[in-house]
């Protein structure tokens, strides 16, 4: 390791806020997936994290595009440690988690580093198993798998609770989401599988874009979806995205945001409660 990375993670450790470990190892984990990119999956990952971290839960968002990272661009942080440092062994996951706001933490990830075009499938999956023993030092994980169908899916494989699918009405969108649905059920047929449907017009548009889903689901793969609701098309979402604050509190959220808390907060019903008070 080189004395210019050493002296980073010294200066970086001086300056973070960590939460204390957790007790519990069973954290709940969730991966937000897409069968294709433009679904909107980063900011529905970002705002259910942002939903559990005002609700109290030290929440973790893990950016799971290894090399096309965007978490830390929305929420306007720039990591002190690049990500790419977490192929060098003597580097801890941890050394790279950067505070965001009271309650959560980014895990962020690299964007066009060289150090990891290269990397094969396997590699990927050693530095995502790396990032997942952070899970347990958390009350709850979202994690922003990459789009598409194999990063997705090694999401998934590690240490993943639930797979939240997020997909729009267009068959387009509902056919790439069918897709990696059938490579999760196959290689992992007991997790459990929820679908949220964004940039509808109506609830009724949301509903029947999940019922054709659910339904080549049943036909086909013998399983049910879990249907969470709707998400409106929201023009205001391009006014928040050029302030990275206005995504982390509800406080004047869109219907988009609005509708994303809604489910973060039934999710969380759901959930254990924490196995350390927030702030202890």
């Amino acid at each position: 390791m080189t004395d210019q990375a050493r002296t980073l993670r010294t200066s970086a450790a001086d300056r973070m806020t960590f939460p204390p470990p957790g007790i519990a190892t069973d954290t709940e984990a969730i991966v937000v997936g897409s069968g294709k990119g433009g679904a909107g999956k980063s900011l529905t990952a970002l705002t259910l994290a942002a939903g559990f971290a005002a609700a109290g839960r030290r929440t973790l968002l893990v950016d799971g595009d290894l090399n096309l990272g965007n978490q830390h661009v929305l929420l306007g942080v720039r990591p002190t440690i690049a990500p790419e440092a977490l192929l060098e062994a003597d580097v801890a996951p941890r050394d790279l988690v950067v505070p965001v706001s009271t309650n959560l933490w980014l895990m962020p990830a690299a964007s066009g580093a060289d150090a990891f075009d290269g990397l094969s499938g396997a590699d990927r999956a050693r530095v995502q198993r790396r990032i997942s023993t952070l899970y347990p030092d958390y009350d709850l994980v979202v994690v922003d798998a990459a789009a598409g169908l194999d990063g997705a899916l090694r999401c998934a494989s590690l240490r993943a609770t639930r797979l939240l699918m997020v997909t729009t009405p267009e068959p387009t969108a509902l056919t790439s989401a069918y897709a990696l649905i059938k490579l999760v059920h196959g290689r992992l047929p007991r997790l459990p599988i929820e679908l949220v449907v964004n940039r509808t017009l109506d609830e009724t548009d949301g509903r029947q874009a999940a019922d054709r889903l659910e339904a080549a689901c049943q036909r086909f793969l013998g399983r049910r979806l879990r249907y969470l609701g709707a998400i409106p098309e929201d023009h205001g979402m391009r006014q928040a995205l050029r302030d990275p604050a206005q995504l982390v509190v509800r406080a004047g959220a869109g219907a988009a945001q609005a509708a994303l808390h809604a489910v973060a907060e039934r999710l969380l019903s759901e959930c254990p409660p924490p196995s350390v008070p927030a702030g202890a």
